[in-house]
């Protein structure tokens, strides 16, 4: 059974920039639904934050711990005397043949969720109830997710006092975060909003993370997505924003380093905007940087003048694949006219020619032979897309021969099929003059 009696005493909401904390284990069960193969560990206090409030948890390891931060060696020792013996095994051992003893390997964190206050690790392997544990949380991970959470709240809070929107939707994972708006933003709202985030975040204003009074928040004017009952977790950033919220944020603003907009679309009516924050937006930066470095160097072009390079050789690009239809079209016209005109069975091979000029190609084949008339269109190297046709007959029959013979892939009509396959013009020349 799970213990009910009591919560997870939050260490991540006393000590938010703490990376170890030593606990005890009070249940272990193998892990069910989504998290089959895993299993499921309590503890009575834990610095892991669990998926909540639209951000994923910390990950990290439990491992071996001689004696827990909150006991004396004399009380551990007097709990080791009273401890079961081992006739005497306890639920865990029952189900995994453990022994409560601290004499495990370090187990892989994989997941935590939260739920009527009781905070679930999903682990790699078992652990026995009464084990002693020290956990370590994915600092950087932690961080980073502290970095972005908190300039979300600056971002979010801004909007809220310039345009009343509320922010009705938030998601952070170790790629993305994002929030959703309540109403429209243009480009040129985000970029004022953005600015005035950054210097929020260079004014270095502490953030207050607190839990008010009722009677004092009763009284509290905070943004909140949902109504919320019990003791309420208010984050402060001073003339910016008041907000509740669950999860561990920076000490001050400056912290933070950076937060830059990379996305902004329209989402259910309002706004949806991707925001990177800290080391996540030096990344992303670092990122962008590489590509326009190479494409500066591919277009041999300043990465100032990169963009508008990159314009004038699509020109010359989209200029010469005009020429090269043109020209494409008159082979295509010149291959026709050689065709043998007493031939049943004909076919083309051509390559770059586009698919409406292709099937006009077999149309009017079809109109000049009895047989079957195909197009193959593209290259030994690299396979050759097909359209055939038969004037009397159904040009499925061939299509199928195609695929048992060259393991074609397509299908269409008894007028028309097309697809395509690999294998060399030799072949398919051969295959045809066979029909």
């Amino acid at each position: 059974m799970y213990p009910s009696a009591q919560t997870t005493k939050k260490l991540y909401d006393i000590h938010p920039y703490e990376k170890t904390f030593f606990a005890e284990v009070l249940s272990c069960r193998k892990g069910e639904r989504s998290h089959q193969g895993q299993f499921d560990i309590i503890l009575d206090q834990t610095l892991f934050f669990p998926e909540e409030g639209g951000q994923t948890p910390d990950l990290g390891l439990l491992a071996p711990a001689a004696v827990p931060a909150t006991c004396s060696a004399d009380a551990l020792s007097s709990n080791q005397k009273q401890a079961p013996s081992q006739s005497e095994p306890t639920s865990s051992e029952q189900v995994f043949g453990l022994k409560a003893v601290n004499s495990f390997d370090q187990v892989n964190v994989l997941d935590v969720k939260i739920k009527s206050g009781i905070i679930h690790h999903f682990c790699d392997s078992p652990l026995a109830v009464g084990a002693h544990i020290q956990g370590t949380i994915d600092w950087e991970r932690r961080y980073d997710n502290m970095q972005n959470h908190s300039g979300e709240h600056i971002f979010s809070g801004l909007v809220h006092s310039a345009f009343g929107y509320e922010n009705v939707g938030f998601h952070l994972s170790e790629r993305t975060c994002s929030m959703d708006y309540n109403g429209p933003l243009a480009q040129k709202d985000i970029d004022r909003i953005e600015l005035l985030a950054n210097r929020v975040i260079c004014g270095n204003r502490a953030i207050d993370c607190s839990y008010p009074s009722a009677q004092v928040l009763k009284q509290l004017d905070y943004r909140s997505k949902k109504e919320l009952s019990g003791p309420v977790r208010i984050v402060t950033i001073p003339g910016c924003d008041v907000c509740a919220c669950c999860a561990p944020h920076v000490r001050r603003t400056g912290e933070i380093g950076l937060l830059k907009v990379l996305r902004a679309q329209s989402y259910k009516g309002g706004t949806r905007l991707l925001i990177a924050c800290g080391t996540r937006a030096l990344l992303d930066f670092r990122r962008k940087q590489s590509v326009l470095e190479e494409v500066s160097h591919l277009l041999s072009s300043p990465q100032e003048e990169a963009a508008e390079t990159l314009t004038k050789k699509l020109a010359e690009f989209s200029s010469l694949k005009d020429a090269l239809h043109e020209a494409s079209a008159r082979l295509l016209e010149y291959d026709m006219v050689g065709l043998d005109p007493s031939a049943a069975n004909v076919c083309l091979f051509e390559n770059g020619i586009d698919p409406i000029r292709l099937r006009n190609a077999v149309n009017r084949m079809t109109a000049r032979h009895k047989g079957y008339c195909a197009t193959f269109n593209g290259s030994d190297a690299d396979g050759y897309s097909y359209i055939l046709s038969v004037a009397d007959g159904d040009a499925r029959i061939l299509n199928e021969q195609l695929k048992e013979h060259f393991s074609a892939r397509g299908g269409g009509s008894a007028a028309m099929c097309q697809g395509s396959l690999r294998a060399s013009r030799r072949d398919l020349e051969t295959f045809f003059s066979a029909l």
